[in-house]
Order: C-alpha cells, then sequence, then structure tokens
C-alpha cells in the first residue's frame, strides 16, 4: 500500500532559485564592465567585512565611487528584476490577505557587484536594512566556488552529539541542512538565489579558476501603508 507523505519545512529558512534570463537585457556588456574594472585592480574596496572582521579579499563596487573605475549601467537588468521580484511576491511569498487594512510594495538596490579570481573570498556576514537578499550568478563555472550558507540554529551541534548514527546516513541534500552547520547551496550560472537578508553566507577562496566568479547583489525592502492614514 502506498501512502502520500505531506512534508512541511518547519523553522527553516527558505531559499528561492530562479533563473534570470540572459537575453533579457545586456549580459554581455555589464560582465565587460566588471572584467575592466577588475583589470585595473585586482582588489578593489578592501573594507573590512563580516565576522570576525576582515578585509574582503575580492574585487567588488559596495560603497566605493572612484572616477578610475566604470560606473556599471544596470538600467536593463533593473527592469528584469522587476519583473522578477513582482511574480515573488504576488505569486510566490505567502503572504497575509490584508488588502482590507495594509498595502504593501517593494524597492530594491542592486548594491554590490563581486568579481574574484584565484585565492579571493568573501568572509562570512549578512545584510542588514532590508528584508530579502538576492545573489545573481552572473558568470559561474564548474570550477568556482558556491555561496556558503550558515544554519542560524545552534542546535545541529547538538544534533550531532545526541545522535551520532543518523548523522552518518542523512544525505547531503538541502531538506537535510538543519543537521548541518552551514550548507555550499548549488547553482548555475545565470541562476538567482532570494533568500531572508540576516541568513549569514560567505563565498570560499577561489582554487585556480580560468575566468573570474562574477555575482551581482540586491536588498529588497518591504513597505508597508495603513490604508487609513491614506
Amino acid at each position: 500500500m502506498k501512502h502520500n507523505f505531506e512534508k512541511t519545512l518547519l523553522f527553516s529558512f527558505p531559499i528561492y532559485k530562479i533563473r534570470i534570463d540572459p537575453n533579457s537585457y545586456d549580459k554581455e556588456k555589464i560582465l565587460s564592465d566588471i572584467k575592466y574594472n577588475k583589470s585595473l585592480k585586482t582588489s578593489r574596496n578592501p573594507v573590512p567585512i563580516g565576522e570576525p572582521a576582515k578585509r574582503a579579499d575580492t574585487h567588488h563596487s559596495y560603497n566605493q565611487y572612484d572616477d578610475q573605475f566604470i560606473s556599471i549601467n544596470y538600467d536593463k537588468l533593473n527592469t528584469t528584476y522587476v519583473e522578477t521580484y513582482d511574480e515573488f511576491f504576488n505569486n510566490i511569498l505567502y503572504t497575509e490577505d490584508i488588502a482590507a487594512q495594509t498595502i504593501y510594495k517593494y524597492r530594491f538596490k542592486i548594491v554590490n557587484y563581486s568579481a574574484m579570481t584565484e585565492g579571493q573570498s568573501l568572509s562570512r556576514h549578512e545584510h542588514h536594512d532590508c528584508d530579502f537578499s538576492t545573489i545573481h550568478y552572473l558568470n559561474f563555472k564548474h570550477d568556482h566556488t558556491p555561496t556558503t550558507f550558515y544554519n542560524p540554529s545552534s542546535y545541529s551541534l547538538f544534533l550531532r552529539k545526541l545522535q551520532p548514527d543518523l548523522s552518518k546516513i542523512l544525505a547531503d541534500h538541502a531538506d537535510n541542512s538543519y543537521f548541518w552547520d552551514y550548507y555550499l547551496f548549488p547553482v548555475e550560472e545565470d541562476d538567482m538565489v532570494i533568500f531572508p537578508a540576516s541568513l549569514k553566507h560567505e563565498v570560499y577562496p577561489q582554487g585556480p579558476i580560468k575566468e573570474p566568479r562574477i555575482t551581482l547583489s540586491s536588498n529588497i525592502e518591504i513597505l508597508c501603508e495603513d490604508r487609513k492614514t491614506l
């Protein structure tokens, strides 16, 4: 007799993955400009970031504006992002039926690009002052290091101590990630992941790679308004 099991991922942090059509915006132009900037200076904006605080060993644009580098034009990509985020908030994310009392909207900003070559990395960190964050993998090959996400719950250590036999049989699968301290999230080029901004993540050092690992990061903020005040 076959039984139908219904699974609920209780108390988990959701990560949503979607493919961004590379033909919907000027991908090659953005990549070309980022690669040019990196050719000027392999490590850019080495400010302390993450925990423990250390200098970010990558070429990235976070909070730095310098005439030496090309300013990346994201206008066409922003249009693609709007379509993606509209779909996410209208059809994917579970939200309360609060239309009678409250209306909500969102705003987003591309806050950073990161270009890494051999030996470069980004230390563990989370994103502040927003609700969701995204990572868009513009140039991501098989030899690039994926993003590592960290378990926000401390019980994973106790589970392995209390249930060592269970740890031996659980597969390396995202559904079992509650049991581990961290998880290397699998992605491919042109994927985007959307995740709660408080979820800590980092990028381990790149090994010998032929092309730079290039990603874009965005922050999304939810804005609610009480209809009674409008």
